[in-house]
């Protein structure tokens, strides 16, 4: 029986402290531009409008938003048809801190859009 809205869990982890053992689906980002990398980026967060914007309107990050979104969806709800509990997914990158947070925040809110009940 379809589940109208699966429960999903997004959460954000640096590779250099491991990676998650108990997620369902795990994505690297990074690839993407790392804020890291620039001076008045560094000490901030993914949670800070300026690197959120870094990060999500350059062009992978764009790309890469617009592909995790539809397939952590129907991930989702190809898990809740099977009568699985929560569906989690965790995006990684290195720190866990610019990335990865950025992301998370992102895909979650497009995820309610779409009518999941997604927390991060």
């Amino acid at each position: 029986m379809e589940q109208d809205r699966p429960k999903t869990l997004l959460f954000s982890f640096g590779y250099k402290y491991g990676t998650p053992l108990d997620a369902q689906l795990v994505f690297d980002l990074r690839a993407l531009p790392n804020p890291f990398w620039v001076a008045e980026l560094r000490q901030g967060s993914g949670f800070d409008a300026a690197i959120a914007a870094y990060v999500l309107e350059s062009a992978k990050g764009a790309e890469m938003l617009a592909l995790l979104t539809p397939l952590i969806h129907r991930g989702a709800q190809f898990w809740a048809d099977a009568g699985k509990g929560r569906f989690t997914a965790a995006l990684g990158c290195t720190g866990g801190r610019h990335r990865s947070v950025a992301m998370v925040i992102a895909v979650a809110g497009h995820l309610r859009q779409l009518g999941l009940d997604a927390a991060t």
